[in-house]
């Protein structure tokens, strides 16, 4: 059973995606993230790189040589084929055949639109039997 953990209210979604992408290569995991376009993989890979003074999350690609040995991938699109531990879900719907990631991370900034998006989310995830966990982020962030 695939679990899902909503991370509510936070006021900076790409940069608490990166500190969560920090938090879970730093537990040895596995993480995928599954972005809207391309352009974004761009933006994102540049603000992983760059995350923190002193530290960076190392990633790369999906498709890229090195992806093997690299504990967090980048991603435009979904293989079909494909099962991983964790996804970090910063695409456009809850993804195909979700069933084959243990764990997917839901980020909600606190706009309008975050917030109409991941009650569709929600909804998806809770009819098809998931576990949810819900993480109000809005005191830990200014």
């Amino acid at each position: 059973m695939t679990k899902i953990d909503f991370y509510t209210n936070v006021a900076d979604p790409q940069e608490f995606a990166c500190r969560l992408a920090d938090t879970v290569q730093r537990k040895k995991e596995r993480l995928l993230i599954w972005l809207d376009s391309e352009r974004s993989v761009d933006v994102f890979s540049n603000r992983l790189w760059s995350f923190g003074d002193t530290r960076f999350v190392p990633h790369c690609r999906l498709e890229a040589a090195e992806a093997a040995e690299t504990p967090v991938w980048l991603a435009a699109t979904l293989p079909d084929d494909l099962a991983h531990p964790v996804l970090l879900n910063l695409g456009p719907y809850v993804p195909y055949a979700f069933e084959r990631f243990t764990r997917i991370l839901e980020i909600v900034g606190r706009d309008s639109a975050s917030l109409a998006t991941a009650r569709e989310r929600f909804r998806a995830y809770r009819e098809r039997g998931c576990e949810i966990e819900h993480h109000d982020m809005s005191q830990t962030q200014t």
